[in-house]
């Protein structure tokens, strides 16, 4: 989806990201927007967002046509982020095909401690695998003298699920140069965007919306920047304020701080929590502040649990999905172009969907991992790679 030659349209996203980046930095609580009015024109463009957004994505080929038997025998060592069930569900789908293809697959499983990340390179390297991947945001930032160790000794390095799909590639990504080689991007600012126009759509344009970030993670601060500018931009009669809760705290102040907002601030009609392992203290916080029917939770990931929660009527109105299997496909992509000798593709990526009370059952009953996305992209994959392969199903 994202070439080298970044659009017009990015660059101007880009900018304004960069511009807002200091006034989120410090985590407060600070409300803007405006108390005017939503202009037909907005809602109309709102309603027709959301409408695009709610439809089964479609598969379109990274690149160029891999033979994904050059992969076997090949030995790949992964590090993962921490264990939750979106994180696992991508390394199951990426250890499957690697098991179809005849890797030698290595994960190495901790708690996302940096001394952790360290200890596991320090492993990798000592073992001369023919690829490491960065399994969901082990942080690049905090792995320089591990990256240009991996890079001394010839060892590529994939970063998955990191940067978003605006990110350049290697090495001009923030903190690629050292030695990361190429990535499997997100739709960060995709999801950021497609939940305010889902809010402005419910909203019919007006009402206070929470944002709950983490400025901690590197697509935070950039993502509720992308957010505030779409209000900002197409809800006259929307007002917003920011609180960020690092990511080490998302179990024990997540909960607690959505219900400080909530007394605070009354006029709270919808909280966008930025990722969906915040849901799970979000929702009952605001059930238990007497926000039930008053108050809707919206988020990002499609972890079969928020989607329940949608299906059963509890605070949560909207998820934006991201196919989990879908990006186990896409990092395994990038992994067999490197290991067959090919240059990697720059727009390695993966589409979201909007789900909500309208199509929420395309999920399943109760949802599944491997539904509401449709099947071309399993297809799409096994053409590309010269293979005939069964879907992954979680």
């Amino acid at each position: 989806m994202i070439s080298d030659a970044v659009t017009v349209r990015h660059r101007s996203l880009i900018s304004f990201v960069l511009a807002t980046l200091v006034l989120t930095a410090c985590g407060g609580s600070t409300t803007q927007g405006s108390s005017g009015t939503t202009s037909a024109s907005d809602l109309a463009y709102a309603a027709a967002q959301v409408a695009a957004s709610r439809s089964v994505p479609s598969f379109t080929a990274p690149g160029p046509a891999v033979d994904a038997s050059k992969a076997r025998g090949k030995k790949v060592f992964v590090i993962p982020l921490v264990p939750n069930p979106f994180n696992q569900a991508i390394e199951k789908t990426m250890k499957y095909l690697a098991g179809q293809a005849g890797i030698n697959y290595t994960i190495y499983p901790n708690q996302g401690l940096v001394s952790q990340w360290v200890q596991a390179f320090n492993q990798a390297i000592s073992q001369k695998p023919d690829l490491i991947i960065l399994s969901t945001a082990p942080d690049p930032r905090e792995l320089a003298p591990q990256l240009q160790q991996a890079k001394a000794a010839g060892i590529p390095v994939l970063v998955t699920h990191f940067y978003d799909q605006s990110s350049p590639p290697p090495p001009n990504c923030l903190a690629c140069a050292p030695g990361v080689t190429a990535l499997e991007t997100a739709p960060f600012y995709a999801a950021g965007k497609a939940e305010a126009d889902w809010i402005i759509n419910d909203s019919k344009g007006t009402g206070h919306v929470l944002i709950v970030g983490s400025n901690d993670i590197l697509p935070s601060p950039p993502t509720v920047a992308v957010i505030e500018k779409e209000f900002t931009d197409h809800c006259g009669g929307c007002s917003f304020s920011e609180v960020s809760v690092p990511v080490s705290d998302w179990n024990t102040q997540v909960g607690s701080t959505v219900a400080a907002q909530l007394q605070a601030h009354p006029d709270i009609k919808y909280v966008d929590c930025l990722y969906d392992a915040m849901v799970q203290t979000a929702v009952p916080s605001v059930q238990l502040a007497g926000g039930a029917g008053k108050v809707k939770v919206v988020s990002y990931n499609g972890s079969t649990f928020a989607l329940k929660f949608i299906q059963d009527g509890n605070v949560m109105g909207m998820d934006v999905g991201e196919p989990t299997i879908w990006i186990g496909y896409a990092v395994m992509d990038q992994a067999f172009r490197i290991l067959a000798g090919m240059p990697p593709v720059t727009d390695e990526t993966t589409p979201i969907r909007v789900f909500d009370k309208t199509n929420v059952n395309d999920a399943g009953v109760p949802p599944a991992q491997a539904q509401g996305y449709g099947n071309a992209y399993v297809n799409g994959f096994n053409q590309l790679w010269g293979v005939n392969w069964s879907g992954f199903n979680g």
